[in-house]
């Protein structure tokens, strides 16, 4: 009699949290039917992406379909009063998205080594035409001892030189931005070309055409009606 009553005790504790587990797992899915149920039609047979008959109840007034067994997909079979046959498909539809080639139209990119090139060699050339023009604008005003020909000629070799370190600076400077605006683009070519085959997924009721539901789907909905 004591194990009884332990017994009767346990089953007492824990019979709430095995309803509400059974509960959890058999919620009901409830779908809206309206705009895709065509007017009078209503649903005679529900089959789960299993292939297995689906209990459901359907509110006519507010056509409401309440399925009691939980699925990834359904099709439901809906007849009319004359007796013709509808299909409904109830689950995620992928959307966007391709699996053709992505063509995407491209320029080449610049060659960071060779801009960083073209902007040191500019710079060599302006500060080198600078040099030769303060020799030459200090040689002119020269009496004959050569001393503003050397001066001249010390003065220009500096302009030459700072200018020259000056334009390959410039140079590294440009090559290293062209070389982060390349990577900046080719991550944008990327991100268009992940985006046009990428594909999301939305849930979905829809009337589809008997000859597009697979046949073991059909098969059940048809003997559920007795077709």
């Amino acid at each position: 009699m004591k194990h009884l009553i332990r017994f009767a005790l346990v089953a007492l504790f824990i019979a709430p949290f095995s309803l509400s587990a059974e509960r959890s797992i058999m919620d009901p899915v409830v779908y809206d039917l309206r705009g895709a149920l065509t007017a009078g039609y209503e649903v005679a047979a529900v089959v789960t992406d299993a292939g297995e008959l689906s209990e459901f109840t359907f509110d006519t007034a507010k056509s409401y379909l309440t399925l009691l067994k939980p699925a990834t997909f359904y099709y439901a079979l809906c007849v009319d009063t004359a007796g013709q046959l509808a299909y409904l498909y109830m689950g995620p539809k992928e959307v966007g998205g391709s699996n053709d080639p992505y063509i995407q139209e491209l320029t080449p990119l610049p060659s960071a080594t060779a801009q960083g090139l073209k902007a040191a060699g500019k710079g060599y050339l302006i500060s080198l035409g600078a040099g030769v023009v303060v020799f030459a604008a200090i040689a002119t005003a020269d009496d004959g001892d050569g001393f503003a020909v050397l001066l001249g000629f010390a003065l220009g070799l500096i302009v030459t030189t700072v200018g020259l370190i000056i334009s390959v600076a410039a140079g590294l400077f440009q090559g290293a931005k062209v070389a982060i605006q390349n990577k900046s683009e080719l991550q944008q070519r990327e991100s268009r070309r992940r985006e046009s085959n990428s594909s999301s997924t939305e849930f979905v009721v829809q009337p589809v055409d008997e000859l597009l539901v697979p046949a073991e789907f059909t098969t059940a909905l048809k003997l559920a009606v007795g077709r």
